[in-house]
């Protein structure tokens, strides 16, 4: 399948996946995920899509794939080793460490060189973005399941990702915690990092999708009534992300 769209961060060829078992999973010709947009994925209990969201996270091998990304094309494989510092790929049931809220949002930070003053401001700026600051001491185990999966995204938020997968990030969620949720995947957007994700909350997720891909029989289809909505505001989205991007490069020369 083939979009006209701007230019794609990350482009899947060719993707073939099979069930332990041996039978056809996924049989995709092409998928584009454009720079900065947001994009939901649906599809029946079984269709493949947690599936086809870790193969995109580098996590899941696919039977065959070639991946275009930063121009140049190589094997799934080969392709992986190169983006997936900049892919995060988020759980239903995201995996909280037993101790604060703080600490997890910032264990993603360790080993990145950043000094012990530019963690602590990056995890206050994620913390506060994300409603989170009154609960930085607590144990995020003791938390709700909206304030847990706020957490997971700020998680996210702090390492400055490119794109970020999220599976099922309303479900099970009360109303004011999907409000949150849909709020800080808002922000995601905002700040220009590309989001694929999947949901059976379609009308929650309208207004902040740009695409809607639909899987069926293995294939990938994109639904015409959300296509191409709103270039403009990917357009305007990717200028904020090379803003961020540039002013994330500062922070690290000064560090």
């Amino acid at each position: 399948m083939s979009v006209p769209m701007i230019a794609a961060l990350l482009r899947f060829r060719g993707l073939v996946k099979a069930t332990a078992s041996g039978r056809g999973l996924l049989d995709i010709a092409e998928l584009a995920i454009p720079v900065g947009a947001c994009i939901l994925l649906s599809g029946r209990n079984g269709a493949g899509k947690t599936t086809l969201l870790k193969i995109i996270a580098g996590l899941d091998p696919p039977e065959q794939a070639s991946v275009e990304y930063g121009g140049a094309t190589s094997p799934w494989h080969d392709a992986r080793r190169r983006y997936r510092r900049e892919v995060i790929y988020l759980h239903q049931q995201p995996y909280l460490f037993d101790c604060s809220v703080a600490a997890n949002v910032a264990y993603g930070l360790r080993g990145t060189g950043l000094g012990r003053a530019a963690i602590a401001a990056r995890v206050a700026q994620a913390l506060a973005t994300s409603d989170l600051s009154h609960l930085a001491t607590r144990n995020a185990r003791e938390l709700s399941g909206g304030e847990r999966q706020r957490v997971a995204l700020a998680r996210a938020l702090v390492l400055a990702p490119r794109l970020l997968l999220l599976d099922e990030p309303l479900a099970n969620l009360d109303e004011e915690a999907r409000t949150r949720t849909c709020a800080l995947i808002a922000e995601l957007k905002a700040r220009g990092v590309a989001v694929v994700l999947t949901s059976h909350e379609r009308l929650s997720l309208a207004t902040l999708t740009h695409y809607h891909y639909e899987l069926d029989g293995g294939r990938i289809a994109l639904v015409p009534s959300t296509s191409g909505a709103s270039i403009a505001d990917v357009r305007g989205s990717v200028a904020v992300f090379d803003r961020a991007s540039r002013r994330r490069r500062r922070e690290t020369d000064e560090t």
